[in-house]
């Protein structure tokens, strides 16, 4: 329940499907990474990249897909793998000597899909646990991976393709506003500056579309210059595939206090910090922990 629905709507990725797919079907393990910030579509392009026939074809269907937002350690990450591939509980054996078990009887090619692996990744007890977990798993050579993760890198000593860009998936430049289409033709001008005010995040853009069903573009650029990403909301719950403020406080909670109040001085600057490299430490000399902090930010993708 917890495995999100495979978007209908899908528009402006088809050269990295085309990628993500030729380089887990070319390669004899595969380990993909898709990588950027939230709420730019990881989690919609890694489904569909593994709904691809080609795919399919290559695994014979032995496609895993692990909601990692909903599994914060090691403990519970084993415990979700061990109920997504259906493995039965051994009495007289822990769960990992089950799950070790059962990637060495079982030699026929598999892909897991860990969806969301920040969460694990910036857990609280630590990323030995999880880094030294994640490498044993790749000594399984019929084992291919797809991590989908927030931050610039993939984790752990492991040498993943990093689908995109060096910085992860970059964002769309496309038209995906919904409502009269006449309408859309008069207010070319006015939805180009709302998607720019979106920065063409696609989840950003795909709830303000939501709102253009029953709001004239017009309406929506005050609503905007009003609320911010409060209006990029979809229904009353708070979910990260339904609210932009949501999903970028998953990456806030990801900080420590240091990084944290190091963005909250960096969010006053309306154009962040211009070669900041050389400027940063001349503003804030007195800062702890700057260069930490920094790379804090960065790895965040914030």
């Amino acid at each position: 329940q917890a495995t999100p629905a495979v978007p209908r709507i899908f528009y402006g990725r088809d050269d990295l499907i085309k990628e993500g797919v030729d380089y887990i079907v070319n390669s004899a393990q595969a380990f993909l990474a898709i990588l950027g910030p939230g709420g730019i579509g990881k989690t919609a392009l890694a489904q569909r990249i593994i709904e691809m026939e080609a795919v399919k074809e290559k695994f014979e269907h032995r496609l895993y897909f692990i909601p990692c937002d909903i599994l914060p350690n090691v403990a519970s990450l084993i415990q979700g793998m061990l109920q997504c591939l259906k493995i039965p509980v051994q009495e007289s054996k822990s769960q990992t000597e089950m799950l070790n078990d059962y990637f060495q009887v079982n030699t026929k090619l598999i892909l897991l899909i860990l969806d969301n692996f920040e969460t694990p990744w910036y857990s609280e007890e630590g990323r030995t646990r999880i880094q030294s977990f994640l490498e044993k798993l790749v000594n399984f050579k019929h084992l291919s991976i797809l991590v989908t993760m927030r931050g610039p890198d993939g984790p752990g000593d492991i040498d993943w393709y990093k689908l995109g860009t060096e910085s992860g998936i970059p964002t769309l430049h496309f038209f995906a506003i919904s409502g009269n289409k006449s309408d859309l033709l008069e207010a070319t001008k006015a939805v180009d500056e709302l998607l720019k005010e979106m920065d063409y995040v696609p989840l950003a853009v795909r709830l303000i579309a939501q709102r253009a069903k029953t709001n004239p573009i017009e309406s929506l650029l005050e609503m905007w210059k009003d609320g911010k990403t409060s209006v990029l909301r979809e229904g009353r719950g708070e979910f990260r595939l339904t609210s932009v403020e949501h999903s970028i406080q998953l990456s806030v909670n990801l900080l420590d206090k240091d990084a944290l109040d190091l963005l909250s001085i960096i969010s006053f600057l309306p154009n962040g910090i211009p070669m900041w490299v050389k400027n940063l430490r001349r503003m804030l000399p007195k800062f702890p922990n700057l260069d930490v902090s920094v790379a804090e930010l960065l790895g965040c993708s914030l």
